[in-house]
């Protein structure tokens, strides 16, 4: 009996999953873990959502200066609500002196998350971290 209860709740948990594709996620939040400053003055950091074309900015944070101690965690303005799994969009880092300092692509079509994401996704220049739940 109890094995049966155990074998439901998890069939049910797996077809939660896979109905991903169909569902939207919010992005409340971005923390910046790392970034690989080259020689950059002091400045206002800040980060930049954008829709896979690397054109469309769909969001931005708040700022924070570049001499202060990391992780930093971002609210995103404004709050998005994105199809995570149909497409792919690009967060970039942006110095209010410098400019582009880097950026990251976030990809979930190889993962099935069924609970709030807290994911770190990186590149060379830079390691942040998503925040957010399903609608």
């Amino acid at each position: 009996m109890r094995t049966n209860i155990i074998f439901i709740i998890t069939l049910l948990f797996s077809l939660v999953a896979c109905k991903k594709e169909d569902k939207v996620f919010t992005l409340k939040t971005i923390q910046l873990n790392h970034y690989t400053p080259k020689g950059i003055p002091k400045q206002l950091l800040y980060l930049k959502v954008l829709e896979n074309d690397h054109i469309t900015v769909i969001a931005e944070t708040d700022k924070y200066p570049s001499e202060y101690s990391l992780p930093v965690q971002f609210g995103v303005h404004p709050q998005l609500f994105l199809p995570l799994y149909a497409k792919n969009y690009t967060i970039q880092l942006w110095g209010d002196v410098t400019g582009f300092l880097g950026e990251c692509e976030v990809d979930m079509r190889p993962y099935k998350i069924i609970f709030p994401i807290d994911m770190e996704v990186d590149s060379e220049e830079l390691k942040i971290s998503i925040k957010g739940g399903w609608q």
